[in-house]
């Protein structure tokens, strides 16, 4: 099993409990302040337990969330009020062409594959459920900053118990690693690091063309040094 199938679950939830509702509506409203208002479905690839959808629906926007884990979705489901969710995996959408005028992806929900083909059909997939001229924010991780900030190990003490995180970048496959362990159980994640450059072309190679590169969500200017690489742009017409 892939550990994108295993570690999404009750635990996740509990481990990045901060990444709340508050944090939710600051990133939406940066989006709102991008783009304003649009008429028709956004989605959001990757939702989790869809609190940015909700905040999406809240700011007025026709929201969908898309995300793989069952747990996740029901999560949210119950946390918050009831909005459209569908379950399924990010490679194949079980959307029409050009469904949406909007698209979102939130907190690095990209790379998760080992396979390099597969992070291109990703994106492929973003492209092909994207009406022409619709937009979209992309934020993920800064391989730059991560490399410098890694912190080899860390043991947190949290409701769910004691928890120690191990973390190692694998030069052979470009990859951030994380192993979770709590108590007698132990997950995995694993995200393939993107450079600008590298991102760009396989946006491009999509049809979608990015506009703005930002360091964080107060607006910064994308740098070497920024704590997130956050991209908008268009798909093209």
């Amino acid at each position: 099993m892939a550990w994108f199938q295993e570690w999404f679950g009750e635990e996740y939830l509990e481990l990045y409990s901060y990444r709340d509702s508050t944090e939710a509506r600051q990133q939406v409203a940066f989006f709102c302040s991008r783009f304003g208002k649009l008429r028709g479905p956004v989605l959001d690839l990757a939702c989790g337990n869809g609190r940015h959808v909700s905040e999406l629906q809240a700011a007025g926007y026709s929201a969908v969330g898309c995300d793989l884990s069952f747990t996740l979705l029901h999560s949210g489901l119950t946390e918050y009020a009831p909005m459209p969710l569908v379950r399924a995996d990010m490679r194949h959408l079980p959307f029409c062409d050009a469904s949406f005028v909007g698209l979102v992806n939130f907190f690095t929900s990209f790379g998760y594959f080992s396979d390099e083909d597969e992070n291109a059909q990703v994106v492929r997939e973003m492209s092909r459920v994207m009406r022409g001229g619709a937009v979209f924010l992309f934020d993920y991780l800064n391989v730059a900053h991560e490399l410098q900030r890694m912190i080899d190990r860390e043991r947190r003490t949290t409701p769910i118990g004691e928890v120690i995180i191990e973390r190692w970048y694998d030069g052979s496959d470009r990859s951030f690693n994380k192993r979770i362990t709590i108590g007698p159980r132990r997950y995995l994640e694993r995200v393939r690091g993107y450079d600008l450059g590298e991102i760009t072309a396989m946006f491009t190679a999509s049809g979608l063309a990015i506009q703005d590169a930002f360091g964080d969500f107060a607006g910064s200017k994308y740098r070497g040094g920024s704590p997130r690489l956050i991209l908008m742009g268009r798909k093209q017409q």
